[in-house]
């Protein structure tokens, strides 16, 4: 089996042997280590081997469905390998963190779909390919939150389920669509990205197709206003569900921005770029100021989340090579960052029970490992010089003064916002003096320092390294910016 089918079968294959074999809980954790370990030594291997300067690598082509046109093709290129390299390191610490916490065999054997279903949604250069790990990487989530949340995760599993279930529908017909189009104008069908973007839509029709893929993408970031399903989900759904949600599914959502809209329909993008623009810069002041007050730590970081999300729709539609490489840098450091917050706010429940951040506070004075950790990702997220997100934030901002300087002093000026509560957060929880709720909490123990520890290392080694980072990324967006020039889809 090549590189890319082991990164996306072996922990779907793993998931499906546990889901049919009822084993000691203890041997599924050690076997989901041992799969995930494997996934993050064969995603390195690929990280190492990859060229910055090569197009598509590591392609795989098999026929499938010859008669409509449907294939096995995959491939990694420069954008596609950060979402990669993220879902591999994720996806055993995660284990390092919560092994002593989680006792349900679902719990780990519906990680293993979501992270096989992100690996092949990621790589998918196959449409209909993709439609069917987007959908393998939504179901297990569904089942998470519904099986293992709090509150009222019925209603809630039901609601976020509608939602992502409108949106995959809405973009199956827009898949269809273009590979009927394919069919009428060129005698065969495809579901391939780089055959179907040689097809001639009118305007009309480009920009129906192109609404039908942004609904997808829009819900699942994501972008306002399709964020009502955001915060009672992130609420209700349990630690390990929201890491994947926030970390690696909302950045596949402007992944596919990237690989499939502005592959597909070039010109319509340009086009609608203004929007999505001013989109994105509203959702920036929207969610951070929403995030400000807000009680509820899971509730304010997925506003917080959101806020962030949106800078990187800005930086992908200025079409400028700093904000191209800026929005793929800040995919990757939002998601080392965010991770290890939702994973510490797990920590933090467990400990006090409970989320609410007046019920906190003092913790810095009994338990000074975990203040460190929490303030130093708190602050990485928010982009604090020498991490990973200061660097990207600091590209978009140039790539926004390239676009236009009002819109490059607004993006500068709006992502104030995300310190202010960030600091507010920082000085509830961790300053002040211990209450009968935090009186007795519990320093990290070394498990949580072993997912921690890789996590902060790397925040600031793509912070004070980033050129060793970049040069993966940066061929791959000057390919974009030169597509640009010559637009040639939709006409």
């Amino acid at each position: 089996m090549s590189t890319l089918s082991i990164l996306i079968f072996l922990p779907i294959a793993t998931a499906l042997f546990l889901f049919f074999i009822r084993i000691n809980i203890q041997i599924v954790k050690v076997l989901y280590m041992v799969v995930t370990s494997i996934i993050l030594y064969v995603a390195l291997k690929l990280y190492i081997d990859f060229d910055p300067n090569a197009p598509m690598q590591f392609v795989e082509y098999k026929v499938w469905i010859r008669e409509y046109g449907i294939n096995y093709f995959v491939g990694v290129d420069g954008v596609s390998l950060g979402i990669v390299m993220m879902n591999a390191i994720l996806m055993p610490l995660i284990a390092i963190a919560l092994y002593k916490q989680r006792d349900k065999h679902g719990y780990w054997i519906h990680l293993l779909f979501v992270q096989g279903g992100i690996m092949g949604a990621v790589l998918s250069l196959d449409l209909m390919l993709f439609y069917l790990f987007w959908e393998i990487m939504l179901l297990p989530i569904f089942f998470m939150i519904g099986l293992f949340g709090y509150g009222r995760k019925n209603f809630i599993t039901m609601k976020f389920n509608m939602y992502t279930i409108l949106g995959s529908l809405v973009m199956l017909i827009a898949i269809l669509y273009i590979a009927v189009q394919y069919k009428e104008q060129f005698g065969v069908y495809s579901f391939s990205l780089f055959e179907l973007k040689n097809i001639t839509l009118s305007s009309t029709q480009s920009i129906l197709v192109f609404s039908g893929f942004m609904l997808a993408f829009a819900i699942k970031i994501p972008i306002f206003p399709f964020h009502t399903w955001l915060t009672e989900t992130y609420r209700s759904a349990p630690t390990g569900a929201v890491i994947v949600m926030s970390a690696l599914m909302a950045k596949l959502g402007t992944y596919a921005i990237w690989r499939f809209l502005f592959t597909l329909f070039s010109d319509t993008s340009h086009e609608v770029a203004p929007y999505f623009i001013a989109l994105g810069l509203f959702g920036l002041i929207f969610f951070g100021i929403s995030a400000m007050y807000q009680t509820h730590l899971k509730k304010m970081f997925a506003l917080s989340s959101a806020s962030h999300l949106s800078l990187i729709v800005v930086g992908f539609f200025i079409y400028d090579v700093y904000g191209l490489v800026g929005s793929s840098y800040l995919m990757v450091a939002h998601a080392l960052s965010s991770a290890a917050l939702f994973l510490m706010v797990g920590m933090l429940f467990e400990r006090t029970k409970t989320h609410y951040i007046d019920s906190l506070g003092g913790i810095a004075k009994v338990a000074p490992r975990f203040a460190l950790f929490f303030a130093f990702f708190a602050l990485s997220i928010v982009g604090v010089p020498l991490t990973a997100g200061f660097v990207a934030e600091v590209l978009i901002i140039l790539g926004a003064f390239n676009y236009n300087i009002y819109i490059g002093f607004i993006t500068a000026t709006t992502i104030l916002i995300a310190m202010l509560f960030m600091f507010k957060v920082i000085s509830k929880v961790l300053f002040g003096e211990p209450n009968e709720v935090t009186k007795d909490f519990q320093d990290l123990r070394m498990h949580e320092l072993f997912a921690l520890v890789p996590l902060a290392l790397l925040v600031l080694a793509m912070g004070i390294f980033p050129n060793y980072f970049i040069k993966n990324i940066e061929p791959t967006a000057q390919f974009y910016i030169l597509e640009k020039e010559a637009p040639k889809n939709d006409k």
